[in-house]
């Protein structure tokens, strides 16, 4: 009888899961193109799991379809009390965060692209790969948003803060070229299960170890970074311009918020 390959683990309605047996892999696969809060409470139930289990050394993070996270739906973010939205974004901060600190190596598959916080996700991961011909973009500013997983904190100092300024603030559209110069280092069109596979061959205590070495045993040097990083997001919350289809705040309105801000 011939040995099983693929193994489905835990039963989740918008996230699929899959044990890679000849990999000692878990695939974490997205059902749908946006994230919401189910989605991120399935998201850091198995990261919680993979916490605990070590013996899976590798985690492979894609989705269904072409193209991979597309960041939350914009209209379920507009109805959303300013409460709630920052308890989606401190959610989602730490599940970033936590792909630093989790022993296994993690490899997320782009695909033909991806935007906004899953761009962000994307470049908290160990190993990206995607098609050459993928598109990106930080969205954030178009919805009233600010990033909040680690562009601002923990993960400042592997991006090239020039191209990130350019590619934030303009808000385009962009390539391969961009995003390599970005230094989110991508393997275009490689398969995902050689690179699995290599994980794999590696001696698991010197990979876990390289892992430490690489992103550091304290984090808390980044401490301040993520607490301003979180009081410019609840700012801009807090101008309710996240609700708004266009026409953003007006300057009478700005100084207003801003006072309110201060106080």
């Amino acid at each position: 009888m011939k040995a099983l390959s693929r193994v489905p683990i835990f039963s989740y309605n918008t996230i699929a899961t899959t044990l890679l047996i000849p990999t000692k892999s878990l695939e974490i696969k997205f059902r749908q193109n946006f994230l919401n809060a189910e989605t991120l409470f399935e998201l850091e139930s198995i990261l919680a799991w993979a916490a605990t289990h070590t013996e899976v050394q590798s985690l492979f993070i894609t989705s269904f379809g072409d193209e991979f996270i597309q960041g939350f739906d914009p209209a379920e973010i507009k109805s959303l009390s300013e409460e709630k939205l920052k308890k989606q974004f401190t959610k989602i901060s730490t599940i970033a965060q936590s792909f630093l600190c989790l022993s296994q190596t993690i490899v997320v598959d782009m695909k033909k692209g991806t935007r906004g916080v899953g761009l962000e996700l994307s470049l908290a991961a160990d190993i990206r790969i995607a098609k050459s011909d993928a598109v990106f973009c930080f969205d954030h500013l178009s919805l009233g948003l600010t990033p909040t997983c680690g562009m601002f904190s923990f993960l400042k100092s592997y991006l090239n803060q020039n191209v990130l300024r350019s590619l934030l603030l303009s808000g385009v559209e962009f390539g391969k070229d961009s995003f390599l110069a970005l230094g989110g280092w991508c393997e275009f069109d490689k398969d995902a299960c050689s690179i699995l596979t290599n994980i794999f061959t590696q001696a698991p205590i010197a990979r876990m170890q390289a892992k430490r070495g690489l992103y550091g045993i304290n984090q808390t040097a980044h401490q301040k970074d993520l607490e301003v990083e979180n009081q410019l997001f609840n700012a801009v919350v807090h101008s309710k311009d996240y609700t708004k289809e266009a026409d953003f705040m007006n300057p009478s309105e700005f100084k207003e918020k801003v006072a309110e801000t201060r106080n």
